[in-house]
């Protein structure tokens, strides 16, 4: 399990390995252009294992544990709504808004709330077939937190739950339906995450939003080889999302916007390489603000849809 972990919510992408920094342990010696065949085959195998590190909903909120943030109840999607989807697109996209939903609550210790979240998660997952998602034995957990009021071990659960999701569909090769839970998931997330606080420079809300600039590079690549027409028109409108992170006020410093951090990697138990680092991000309250309004419209159209 613990090996599965290291992999899971992980998104795979073709990057050469003689592309990383020559400065570190890690990086590639270039072979001799003799060997150029062999070459190419080693850098196929090697990217099959680099993965980049996308944070789960449950990441995403673990800020918000030990803050004084208030519980905003009008942040969420409405758990009646469920009955509504009635396409596999809704109902994959909506069941990860829920799951992020799930996630938000159960960071906050709300006890009510996680178990109407964690039944409509368990719904959408048996009509998505995600058949080990919410199981009896997560369900009897559920139970079991609940009336022990165990606010720590329900954040788990629900991030065991997105996991077990995650896990099923990649083994059984459903991208489709993954890229859409993965989309719709990070989507209900980052608009939660906007409207828990005005803007504050430098604050610890506003550098987790401006980390999702690579989130979203790596949702980007990801759901960029899945062929599915209805994943590709959700994933059109995130260009919008992407230019805003991109833009760099006139009156900022390129440097202060966007500052180089070392790039470092590091092996799995497994052997997958896992690489970070990169660029430190931030926002200003310009693209905050137009942040917070591109995404509710995005995030109005996958809930509203059927």
């Amino acid at each position: 399990m613990k090996n599965l972990y290291n992999k899971l919510f992980t998104i795979t992408i073709a990057l050469i390995l003689a592309s990383c920094s020559s400065n570190t342990e890690e990086a590639v010696v270039n072979e001799p252009a003799s060997e150029s065949i062999q070459e190419e085959s080693n850098n196929e195998t090697a990217a099959d294992n680099l993965f980049y590190q996308v944070p789960t909903p449950n990441e995403l909120f673990a800020v918000l544990k030990n803050s004084n943030v208030a519980y905003n109840r009008e942040n969420l999607s409405d758990v009646s709504n469920a009955s509504n989807y009635l396409t596999k697109a809704s109902k994959a996209l909506n069941f990860g808004v829920y799951t992020a939903d799930l996630a938000y609550v159960t960071s906050l210790g709300q006890m009510d709330d996680a178990s109407k979240f964690f039944e409509t998660v368990r719904s959408l997952s048996k009509d998505l077939e995600i058949e080990n998602a919410v199981d009896e034995v997560i369900m009897k957990r559920l139970q079991s937190n609940l009336e022990n009021s165990n606010a720590d071990s329900l954040f788990y659960l629900s991030n065991e739950t997105y996991y077990n999701a995650y896990s099923y569909l990649e083994e059984n090769d459903r991208r489709d339906v993954l890229g859409m839970i993965v989309v719709g998931g990070w989507i209900e997330g980052l608009n939660i995450i906007l409207n828990l606080e005005p803007y504050s420079e430098g604050s610890e809300v506003c550098q987790r939003i401006a980390d999702q600039k690579l989130t979203l590079e790596n949702l980007l690549i990801f759901t960029s080889t899945i062929e599915n027409d209805q994943l590709a028109e959700i994933v059109g409108e995130l260009s919008g999302i992407e230019e805003i992170f991109n833009y760099v006020s006139d009156d900022v410093d390129e440097t202060e916007s966007s500052e180089s951090t070392e790039f470092t990697s590091s092996e799995s138990a497994d052997g997958v390489m896992i690489f970070g680092g990169g660029e430190s991000n931030s926002i200003n309250e310009k693209q905050f603000n137009e942040l917070k309004s591109i995404v509710l419209d995005l995030r109005t159209s996958i809930i509203e849809g059927s």
